[in-house]
């Protein structure tokens, strides 16, 4: 699979929710952070694309961005708290990983029948 670098800008607090789910799920005691964050990053963002793809979640429309000042952030229920964020992210992956698992577990067994 190739592959590209992505650089952007991440709040404090989403790091560090990232950097949680990562010590979790790819721990490295070779990284200051203590966890593989592309690895960690990979799953979140394939699991949050499945699930706008699936339609259990909505992201904003580009127009209800553009409406709001650049420099005045808007708070609403759909903002989750770090607790919230992490819990969710980590329903999914864990969703993901079972499903990826017993497909996996399928092939499997059905290569050694054959």
């Amino acid at each position: 699979m190739a592959s590209t670098s992505l650089t952007f800008r991440c709040p404090d607090e989403v790091l560090e929710a990232i950097d949680n789910l990562g010590k979790e799920r790819y721990p490295a005691a070779n990284t200051k952070h203590g966890c593989d964050r592309s690895k960690t990053l990979l799953d979140i963002m394939r699991a949050g694309i499945e699930a706008l793809n699936d339609g259990s979640i909505v992201l904003p429309t580009p127009a209800e961005n553009s409406q709001q000042p650049s420099n005045v952030r808007r708070v609403t229920s759909n903002v989750l708290s770090d607790s919230e964020l992490e819990e969710r992210i980590t329903g999914i992956v864990e969703r993901k990983t079972e499903q990826a698992k017993a497909e996996l577990r399928a092939e499997l067994l059905g290569e050694s029948a054959a």
